[in-house]
């Protein structure tokens, strides 16, 4: 994807340790709860031109949302490593409320499938979409379990990543239209 360099084994292995660790001071120091969002790209390169938009486009969409649920924000912030961008934000909102805000993201914005949004409650307790009960995340390109999908390569990354492409260009330039029609941003 894009020109940027692929990333090793040990880098995104060490990323997920360092996340994990911020994740867990946050909700220490905020004694809250915690939204933590990435974006789902297929392969090695996370940190490229298209995966930094995806992220900050679903960055304003996750924010926007929840000003509209009327959940507060007490600390919002975004890093960006070669392994991808990383948002953390912390909310006395409730978690389950949360979760269903991105679920609903994830079902039906055109670029919700690449979303990954995951939401820790106070006491370090992972919400799943089933504890909400919703079904797991289907495979960008058919009805299977997105896991399944994944763990066993059924599908090959030059299928997954046009898939990326076509849902990201397709809403891109939907909204460029948009905006020339309007008199542009």
């Amino acid at each position: 994807m894009d020109n940027d360099n692929a990333i090793t084994l040990n880098e995104l292995l060490i990323s997920r340790e360092e996340r994990a660790k911020k994740q867990k001071s946050l909700i220490q120091t905020y004694k809250a709860n915690l939204i933590s969002f990435m974006v789902n790209i297929p392969g090695a390169p996370k940190n490229t031109y298209t995966s930094r938009k995806l992220h900050h486009e679903g960055r304003d969409i996750l924010k926007k949302k929840l000003k509209e649920s009327d959940i507060n924000i007490l600390y919002a912030a975004s890093y960006y490593r070669v392994t991808g961008a990383e948002t953390f934000i912390l909310s006395h909102g409730d978690a389950i409320k949360l979760k269903e805000i991105l679920i609903h993201i994830e079902e039906n914005h055109p670029l919700g499938r690449l979303f990954d949004f995951d939401v820790i409650d106070k006491d370090f307790t992972f919400i799943s979409r089933t504890d909400v009960g919703y079904e797991k995340r289907k495979c960008l390109l058919c009805d299977e379990d997105a896991v399944i999908c994944a763990r066993s390569r059924r599908h090959s990354y030059e299928q997954l990543i046009k898939e990326v492409y076509f849902l990201t260009y397709s809403y891109f330039d939907k909204i460029k239209s948009f905006s020339n029609e309007r008199g542009g941003f």
